[in-house]
């Protein structure tokens, strides 16, 4: 597999993506860690079959918010998307979602709907419910700093080992490299802050209440045991998965993944 791993100025990020594969255009939206931790996997599986863009997600891998008055909040970063499709020459992608990647695709279906020709969403946000106590305490004045600026390293291996149920399959390579990146990087305080600055301005409200515009064809997977976003759509639910379902239960998350993507091409 040939990938291409680069940069994209828009007029508000510079985004930091990779590039794999030819055929049909899919984006991948991770979740927390950026797509090195969440999709490295996935664009390998994909990449035969199309031309797959993985993003990192504000405050996460290496992209970079040059307007600093962007909103973090989803629609902000929905925008921002698209300016970042116009910026590599596709109109009208699959996507990919997870978590709070998930959130963001959906967020984007609903504002931009003529420019997604599928969305497939992996334990995603975009519901107004509870959110689990670790991101509840990075809303917290002072307190959100100090947790995630002194425990780094700690709060990422919790987090990324909550989200499987098998743990034998937590990607340890991967997380030592995010982890790695993080506290050796340049904009490591810049990351950091503007992570914080999006888990204080994202509100799934509007996305939950906006759910009748979505107009193209939608997968929805879980896992039974996810333990961060818990299954609140009844669709597609992998007995014995975790948060980052596609990584803990592959096999089952590309038997329905892989034929949805390609039901236009079939």
């Amino acid at each position: 597999m040939l990938l291409h791993e680069t940069y994209l100025d828009t007029e508000v990020i510079r985004f930091h993506y990779a590039r794999a594969g030819n055929g049909p255009p899919v984006l991948l939206l991770p979740g927390s860690g950026g797509w090195k931790l969440t999709f490295q996997a996935m664009l390998e599986v994909l990449a035969p079959q199309y031309t797959v863009y993985a993003l990192d997600p504000p405050g996460q891998g290496a992209m970079e918010i040059l307007d600093r008055a962007l909103s973090l909040g989803a629609d902000g970063i929905a925008r921002s998307i698209a300016g970042f499709l116009d910026g590599v020459g596709v109109r009208r992608p699959a996507i990919v979602g997870h978590s709070w990647g998930g959130g963001f695709a959906l967020r984007f279906a609903e504002l931009h709907p003529d420019r997604v020709a599928r969305l497939a969403l992996i334990a995603p946000g975009g519901l107004d419910v509870r959110d689990t106590w670790e991101f509840r305490l990075a809303r917290l004045p002072l307190g959100g700093e100090l947790a995630v600026r002194l425990a780094l390293e700690g709060s990422a291996r919790h987090l990324v080992r909550k989200s499987f149920a098998h743990r034998e399959r937590v990607p340890k390579d991967r997380l030592d490299d995010y982890v790695h990146m993080m506290k050796s990087s340049r904009l490591r305080a810049t990351l950091l802050a503007d992570m914080l600055r999006m888990e204080r301005s994202v509100r799934w409200s509007d996305t939950e209440q906006d759910l009748r515009l979505v107009n193209m064809p939608v997968l929805l997977l879980w896992g039974s045991e996810d333990r961060v976003l818990p299954a609140s759509v009844e669709e597609h639910v992998v007995s014995g998965g975790g948060h980052s379902l596609h990584d803990d239960c592959p096999e089952e998350t590309y038997a329905l993944l892989l034929p949805f993507l390609g039901a236009d091409h079939a």
